[in-house]
């Protein structure tokens, strides 16, 4: 992600990280050369009832030789031939040290969730530009969006199978406390209720327990009141942003809705669903002159709620690069400073805290490219 830098010190990392990545590569070339080898003599030599289990004596080995868990190795293993045999591109970048072995293992599971060759194909040319220049965190998301881009209707299918699998379990330990699990749930579901329980813990005045301790507290509090005559707790309106295709809306076709903050899906079916019943307010962050938002200029230093929503949901998480801060928790910051830069959509963006303090005082300063943003720290040039 270093676009450029007079720092020697900084070369170094990126030198050595490419070295690791191709150390890296041959490990996993080493283990599928022995692999294959050792398939051709159990297929040769070994009796076909016992072939299952001289192959798990092999895999075994495997893991040992690399200080792995079987289930490292298994999982390595189906990592590394599906980038061989299935993503020639992706398998090629990482023996040239353009990616790791962190991201090949996120673009191999993609590959998983994808039913079509064609849509593998696509994968597979496009994954290596972004993940070269992203962190792992960022690829994870970049896939789980590609997918839902190119199969929709396979997202909509595993979204109603997961949803039917929905439960609570709880998990005791052995030092008295224990944790509590809500699995399969859908992603609007759970975002309206991390929202719910940020509103609540931000509302609490005089108190010493941390954000944290107190959204788990509320949490218990709201699971003490079950009870099917109890009315639900009510609150503000809360802003959970997706991006809806037009088309989707339409029923042309069924892409799905991304949230503002490019982490979870809402499928098409039930977003059509929702958009009925739900009663929602939509913002128009891309139309003419007279009535984008985003396009407002207003006085002063602090812009409208509408305006703070919309770059929200424009922005998704901070803009520094790597930073996945949801936006909705971040600051509003001026990219050029009141008075010389104004209060709107141009020149507004989400930096969280962290970064906003580095920006302020002059650690890492924004600069201008063409239709987009880099960050100069230290002589180091980072892109969004």
């Amino acid at each position: 992600m270093v676009g450029g830098t007079s720092d020697d010190r900084l070369t170094v990392m990126g030198v050595l990280q490419a070295e690791r990545a191709r150390a890296e590569y041959r490990v996993w070339a080493a283990m599928l050369e022995f692999l294959d080898a050792e398939r051709v003599r159990i297929e040769r030599d070994v009796e076909p009832r016992l072939r299952e289990l001289e192959t798990a004596a092999v895999r075994s080995v495997i893991a040992q030789a690399n200080g792995w868990s079987e289930d490292q190795a298994a999982s390595r293993i189906h990592e590394a031939e599906t980038a061989r045999d299935d993503l020639p591109t992706v398998w090629k970048a990482f023996g040239d040290g353009e990616i790791d072995a962190a991201r090949v293992s996120v673009i191999a599971a993609g590959a998983w969730k994808l039913t079509k060759q064609r849509s593998i194909g696509r994968l597979d040319a496009r994954a290596v530009a972004y993940a070269a220049t992203h962190t792992v965190g960022e690829l994870r998301r970049w896939i789980k969006r590609f997918i839902a881009q190119v199969e929709p209707d396979e997202v909509e299918k595993r979204y109603e199978d997961i949803v039917a699998e929905r439960r609570v379990t709880i998990h005791h330990d052995e030092d008295g406390t224990g944790s509590l699990y809500a699995e399969n749930l859908p992603s609007y579901v759970l975002a309206g209720i991390d929202q719910r329980l940020d509103y609540a813990a931000k509302s609490l005045t005089d108190d010493d327990r941390t954000i944290a301790q107190r959204r788990a507290d509320l949490f218990v509090d709201a699971l003490d009141h079950i009870d099917p005559e109890n009315e639900p707790a009510r609150v503000p309106n809360l802003a959970i942003g997706v991006m809806v295709p037009a088309s989707t809306l339409a029923g042309v076709d069924d892409q799905p809705a991304i949230s503002a903050d490019r982490d979870w899906f809402i499928p098409a079916h039930v977003l059509r669903t929702l958009a009925v019943s739900g009663d929602p307010f939509w913002y128009r962050l891309t139309v003419d002159d007279h009535d984008d938002v985003l396009a407002t200029t207003y006085e002063g230093r602090y812009p409208s709620d509408h305006l703070r929503n919309a770059i929200r949901f424009r922005d998704g998480t901070c803009r520094y690069p790597g930073c996945m801060k949801k936006a909705q928790n971040c600051d509003l910051d001026h990219r050029q400073p009141l008075p010389d830069g104004p209060t709107n959509g141009e020149n507004l963006w989400a930096l969280c805290r962290h970064h906003h303090k580095l920006k302020t005082f002059n650690h890492a300063t924004p600069i201008p490219r063409d239709d987009d943003w880099a960050w100069n720290i230290n002589g180091a040039i980072l892109t969004e």
